[in-house]
This record gives C-alpha cells, sequence and structure tokens, in this order.
C-alpha cells in the first residue's frame, strides 16, 4: 500500500514539477513522524540552482495538488 502510495504522489507531483519547468528527483515519505512527513527533492529541467523562493513557490501548489488528489486521509506536512 504504501509504494502505491509514494508512486501515485510522484506521478502527481512531477506532473505539476514539469509546468514550474522543474524535475522531480525523489520523494521520500516518513511515515515514522507524526503527522505524516513528505520531502520532496527538485530540481530545475535547465540544471541551474533552485532557490528558496523557487521551493516556497512550489509549496502551495503541491499542497493543494495533494490534498485534491484525495490520496492522503491523514494529516501530513
Amino acid at each position: 500500500m504504501e509504494n502505491k502510495l509514494k508512486q501515485d504522489l510522484e506521478v502527481l507531483i512531477q506532473q505539476l514539477a514539469r509546468t514550474f519547468k522543474y524535475e522531480l528527483c525523489g520523494l521520500s515519505m516518513l511515515t515514522n513522524k507524526n503527522p505524516l512527513t513528505i520531502q520532496i527533492f527538485i530540481k530545475k529541467d535547465d540544471y541551474s540552482d533552485i532557490t528558496i523562493d523557487d521551493c516556497a513557490g512550489f509549496n502551495e501548489p503541491v499542497l493543494n495538488a495533494i490534498d485534491n488528489s484525495k490520496l492522503l486521509n491523514c494529516r501530513y506536512i
């Protein structure tokens, strides 16, 4: 179940990342944390540096996409 969920989240986030011209490099789900912690690793598709502003600008769309997907039925950060 956890692998399927992670794969579904990766697909969702990868599609969103493309619209920002980012590439998803990795996704970690820390299930031993309460709430669940999701770490997303991205890079720009032109390999230029990612800034904190890039990450901050991507955060809200990712949260909305995850919430709207209904993939998670628990609290997460």
